[in-house]
């Protein structure tokens, strides 16, 4: 599109999705202060939507082309949509049309709408005209979605069972890490709310009756999510929206309570809490947003105004897989390879994947990819020159047939090596002999993160050949 209307630049093609991104996570945003306004008064309204603005999780993830945020965002847009506390008289189904697409996306959509698409089937008058209604959505988002994906694939593909059949059934999930199953409640939530789950939590304790609906889903949510051995942050995210607007009213309803009772005004309780909420989320997100893991931004951006000067770049990420942007930050036709951590879908015994084998062993692994090194050819030339020397070749003819295969063989362990290695600082001694040997020099050294996280350290190197 951007190459239609003449805009094909590398800039636009890595911001203008994130802006579109940001713009679809405040639809999100605006349909929750609704849903506000809907289930308590504006007064909550107002608060929820402070504390939207204020959770940095929300702030960090709101950029960020993830499935997870899309996800958010349209399930937000369906719950506006639910006819809360109308569900008997109600028989509209639009908001399963969201969900629906949402699903499309991501299956894991379906968790919080399950219990609210039964209540709602279970509570209406119209019970077998909603069921028609719910088979149509379903039926109709179901065949899109297959003939979309089997049309491209060539084959049939249900993306959905697959995706249950990966992440639920086979167990191939775990590949990517196990947690234990209360992750979420003693680590995924205080980190994710901070601040804001004291409120919710009060919230939840003080007036569960007040919040039965939203609470509801998002107990149901944690507990469905808890029970896979895959777990991350951003698993959370559709839940969040709606604990922030839990703790949004609780404020809003104690606030209201403490002015009628003492006759004062709240001004300075309500700024204290605004403090309260903002500052270290604000904290928080500058840092992790700024400065925590930016080396791989910083690297690309350097890598690129790298290759402008060359005339051919091959580069190589010797990091755990996706540890970088890839070509959407380049938006050239370079060669690029990075180590890839595919699970065990063939069922191999003793399976591991590109990655860890590298981890394991990684001068072996060069070796392996790249041919021989320097050490090796000397060898071999030594004993060429002792084969010559010993009257083994006893023509010219032969000694030129020497002489091509040496120089084949020098062709041969210098082709395809790259350009460009990129890896963490942690990675260099364990390959500095590969790097000696073949003539690579440190061109950058790049700031990522102020602590380490297994494999990956403080500092990402750009060596170049």
């Amino acid at each position: 599109m951007l190459a239609f209307v003449g805009l094909d630049h590398r800039m636009l093609l890595i911001h203008v999705p994130r802006v579109f991104h940001a713009l679809v996570f405040a639809v999100g945003d605006y349909h929750i202060w609704k849903l506000s306004v809907m289930l308590y008064s504006k007064a909550s309204a107002r608060w929820t939507t402070i504390c939207l603005v204020s959770a940095w999780f929300l702030e960090y993830c709101a950029p960020r082309t993830l499935t997870s945020c899309a996800e958010m965002a349209l399930l937000s847009i369906a719950l506006c949509y639910y006819p809360w506390r109308r569900q008997k008289e109600c028989c509209d189904n639009s908001y399963l049309w969201i969900v629906g697409t949402a699903c499309a996306i991501r299956p894991t959509a379906a968790v919080p709408l399950l219990p609210l698409c039964l209540q709602h089937l279970w509570l209406t008058h119209s019970r077998m005209w909603l069921l028609l209604k719910y088979l149509s959505a379903v039926v109709v988002v179901g065949t899109f979605t297959v003939g979309l994906d089997t049309w491209y694939f060539g084959r049939l593909v249900v993306v959905p069972w697959r995706f249950a059949h990966f992440n639920v059934l086979s167990g191939l999930a775990a590949h990517y890490g196990t947690l234990p199953w209360h992750w979420y409640l003693t680590q995924g939530m205080p980190a994710t709310l901070t601040t804001h789950l004291i409120p919710f939590v009060l919230a939840a304790v003080c007036y569960p009756t007040r919040h039965k609906e939203l609470l509801c889903v998002c107990i149901w949510s944690v507990i469905v999510y808890s029970c896979l051995g895959h777990k991350e942050f951003r698993f959370l995210l559709p839940v969040l929206p709606l604990c922030l607007c839990i703790a949004g009213d609780y404020i809003a309803f104690v606030l209201a309570s403490y002015s009628k009772k003492k006759d004062h005004s709240t001004r300075y309780r309500s700024a204290s809490v605004c403090i309260f909420l903002i500052l270290p989320n604000l904290i928080a997100v500058l840092y992790l947003g700024l400065v925590h893991q930016r080396g791989p931004l910083d690297t690309v951006n350097i890598l690129q105004n790298d290759i402008n000067t060359r005339s051919k770049s091959d580069i190589l990420f010797l990091m755990p897989c996706h540890s970088t942007p890839y070509f959407s930050h380049f938006h050239q036709n370079i060669s690029m390879r990075f180590l890839t951590c595919e699970p065990n879908l063939l069922q191999k015994e003793h399976y591991m994947d590109e990655a860890d084998i590298f981890e394991q062993d990684p001068l072996t692994w060069l070796h392996q990819e790249y041919g021989q090194t320097s050490s090796s050819l000397r060898q071999t030339d030594t004993v060429y020159d002792t084969k010559e020397n010993a009257g083994s070749f006893a023509d010219s003819r032969k000694h030129v047939e020497v002489d091509d295969v040496r120089n084949d063989f020098h062709q041969s362990v210098y082709k395809d090596l790259p350009t460009h290695l990129v890896l963490f600082d942690i990675m260099r001694d364990r390959i500095l002999y590969f790097l000696e040997q073949h003539h690579y020099q440190l061109c950058y050294e790049v700031f990522h993160a102020h602590i380490e996280d297994g494999r990956r350290s403080k500092y990402i190197l750009v060596y170049c050949r």
